[in-house]
Protein backbone atom coordinates (compact mmCIF):
# COMPACT_ATOMS: atom_id res chain seq x y z
CA UNK A 1 0.00 0.00 0.00
CA UNK A 2 1.07 3.06 -0.82
CA UNK A 3 1.57 6.50 1.55
CA UNK A 4 -0.77 8.60 -0.32
CA UNK A 5 -3.78 7.57 1.40
CA UNK A 6 -2.35 7.67 4.65
CA UNK A 7 -1.29 11.20 3.11
CA UNK A 8 -4.38 12.86 2.35
CA UNK A 9 -6.01 11.33 5.55
CA UNK A 10 -3.64 13.30 7.60
CA UNK A 11 -4.26 16.39 5.59
CA UNK A 12 -8.10 15.99 6.26
CA UNK A 13 -7.25 15.72 9.62
CA UNK A 14 -5.30 18.91 9.58
CA UNK A 15 -7.99 20.78 7.94
CA UNK A 16 -10.76 19.44 10.56
CA UNK A 17 -7.93 20.71 13.47
CA UNK A 18 -7.35 24.31 12.03
CA UNK A 19 -11.21 24.88 11.32
CA UNK A 20 -11.22 23.33 15.42
CA UNK A 21 -9.30 26.02 16.52
CA UNK A 22 -11.06 28.44 14.55
CA UNK A 23 -14.41 27.31 16.40
CA UNK A 24 -12.25 27.37 19.91
CA UNK A 25 -11.45 31.00 19.12
CA UNK A 26 -15.00 31.97 18.10
CA UNK A 27 -16.13 30.34 21.09
CA UNK A 28 -13.54 32.86 23.05
CA UNK A 29 -15.12 35.65 21.87
CA UNK A 30 -19.19 34.20 22.59
CA UNK A 31 -18.06 34.32 26.14
CA UNK A 32 -16.21 37.57 26.76
CA UNK A 33 -19.65 39.33 24.84
CA UNK A 34 -21.68 36.45 26.85
CA UNK A 35 -23.34 35.49 23.58
CA UNK A 36 -25.46 31.99 24.67
CA UNK A 37 -26.66 31.48 21.52
CA UNK A 38 -23.63 32.07 19.41
CA UNK A 39 -22.16 29.60 22.31
CA UNK A 40 -25.00 26.47 21.76
CA UNK A 41 -24.34 26.98 18.13
CA UNK A 42 -20.16 26.86 18.01
CA UNK A 43 -20.84 23.44 20.62
CA UNK A 44 -22.59 21.48 18.33
CA UNK A 45 -20.30 22.65 15.52
CA UNK A 46 -17.72 21.28 18.06
CA UNK A 47 -18.85 18.16 18.45
CA UNK A 48 -19.51 17.43 14.98
CA UNK A 49 -15.94 18.09 14.46
CA UNK A 50 -15.17 15.76 17.22
CA UNK A 51 -16.91 13.21 15.64
CA UNK A 52 -15.76 13.48 12.49
CA UNK A 53 -11.53 13.50 13.49
CA UNK A 54 -12.72 10.87 15.38
CA UNK A 55 -13.61 8.81 12.39
CA UNK A 56 -10.50 9.68 10.23
CA UNK A 57 -8.29 8.99 13.30
CA UNK A 58 -9.76 5.46 13.14
CA UNK A 59 -9.32 5.48 9.10
CA UNK A 60 -5.81 6.92 10.10
CA UNK A 61 -4.53 4.06 12.56
CA UNK A 62 -6.17 1.74 9.83
CA UNK A 63 -3.95 2.79 6.96
CA UNK A 64 -0.97 3.29 8.98
CA UNK A 65 -1.44 -0.38 10.41
CA UNK A 66 -1.50 -2.03 6.76
CA UNK A 67 1.57 0.62 5.51
CA UNK A 68 3.80 -0.63 8.32
CA UNK A 69 2.81 -3.88 9.47
CA UNK A 70 2.96 -3.20 12.88
CA UNK A 71 1.46 -0.92 15.55
CA UNK A 72 0.38 1.47 13.28
CA UNK A 73 2.28 5.07 14.75
CA UNK A 74 2.79 8.05 12.48
CA UNK A 75 6.60 7.85 13.39
CA UNK A 76 6.65 4.17 12.24
CA UNK A 77 5.21 5.34 9.14
CA UNK A 78 7.61 8.02 8.54
CA UNK A 79 10.24 5.20 8.98
CA UNK A 80 8.97 3.03 5.89
CA UNK A 81 8.12 5.69 3.49
CA UNK A 82 10.82 7.38 1.05
CA UNK A 83 11.46 10.27 -0.41
CA UNK A 84 8.58 12.70 -0.60
CA UNK A 85 6.13 10.61 0.78
CA UNK A 86 8.85 10.51 3.57
CA UNK A 87 9.03 14.88 3.90
CA UNK A 88 5.24 14.98 3.46
CA UNK A 89 4.18 12.80 6.53
CA UNK A 90 7.21 14.89 8.79
CA UNK A 91 5.46 18.39 7.61
CA UNK A 92 2.41 17.02 8.29
CA UNK A 93 3.39 15.84 11.58
CA UNK A 94 4.83 18.81 12.48
CA UNK A 95 1.63 21.01 11.67
CA UNK A 96 -0.89 18.64 13.40
CA UNK A 97 1.59 18.66 16.51
CA UNK A 98 1.33 22.43 16.01
CA UNK A 99 -2.20 22.78 15.77
CA UNK A 100 -2.74 20.75 18.66
CA UNK A 101 -0.75 22.79 20.53
CA UNK A 102 -2.45 25.46 19.90
CA UNK A 103 -5.96 23.97 20.26
CA UNK A 104 -5.11 23.36 23.60
CA UNK A 105 -3.89 26.74 24.80
CA UNK A 106 -6.86 27.83 23.18
CA UNK A 107 -9.37 25.23 25.15
CA UNK A 108 -7.64 26.19 28.04
CA UNK A 109 -8.13 29.57 27.75
CA UNK A 110 -11.91 29.24 27.21
CA UNK A 111 -12.21 27.18 30.40
CA UNK A 112 -10.24 29.45 32.37
CA UNK A 113 -12.90 32.11 31.34
CA UNK A 114 -16.13 30.38 31.54
CA UNK A 115 -14.83 29.56 35.21
CA UNK A 116 -14.61 32.91 36.15
CA UNK A 117 -18.03 33.84 34.47
CA UNK A 118 -19.57 31.41 36.61
CA UNK A 119 -17.84 32.57 39.57
CA UNK A 120 -18.73 35.89 38.46
CA UNK A 121 -22.70 34.96 38.38
CA UNK A 122 -22.40 33.33 41.40
CA UNK A 123 -21.03 36.34 42.88
CA UNK A 124 -24.03 38.08 41.29
CA UNK A 125 -26.73 35.55 42.59
CA UNK A 126 -25.07 35.46 46.25
CA UNK A 127 -25.62 39.64 46.38
CA UNK A 128 -29.44 39.70 44.74
CA UNK A 129 -30.73 36.76 46.86
CA UNK A 130 -28.46 36.82 50.04
CA UNK A 131 -28.33 33.98 52.80
CA UNK A 132 -30.60 34.95 55.42
CA UNK A 133 -28.04 34.86 58.55
CA UNK A 134 -27.94 37.10 61.36
CA UNK A 135 -24.53 39.53 61.39
CA UNK A 136 -24.38 39.32 65.10
CA UNK A 137 -23.96 36.30 67.53
CA UNK A 138 -26.88 34.56 69.05
CA UNK A 139 -28.52 30.92 69.28
CA UNK A 140 -28.69 28.63 66.38
CA UNK A 141 -31.45 29.76 63.93
CA UNK A 142 -34.76 28.28 64.79
CA UNK A 143 -34.19 28.14 68.67
CA UNK A 144 -34.88 31.03 70.82
CA UNK A 145 -32.75 32.91 73.27
CA UNK A 146 -34.15 30.74 76.93
CA UNK A 147 -34.62 27.30 75.16
CA UNK A 148 -30.76 27.88 73.98
CA UNK A 149 -29.41 28.33 77.26
CA UNK A 150 -30.02 25.60 80.06
CA UNK A 151 -30.90 26.93 83.54
CA UNK A 152 -29.04 26.46 86.73
CA UNK A 153 -31.24 25.28 89.92
CA UNK A 154 -29.50 26.62 92.94
CA UNK A 155 -31.84 24.72 95.16
CA UNK A 156 -30.09 21.50 94.50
Amino acid sequence: MSAEKLILCLEKLQKLHESLFALAAEKTEAVKKQDIGQLQKIVRDEQAHIRAIGALEQERETLAKALTGGNGTLSDCIATATGEARSRLETLRGSLIDITRKLKEQNELNQMLLYHSLQFTQFMLDLIYPKNEPATYGPPSGQKAAAAMPRFDSRA
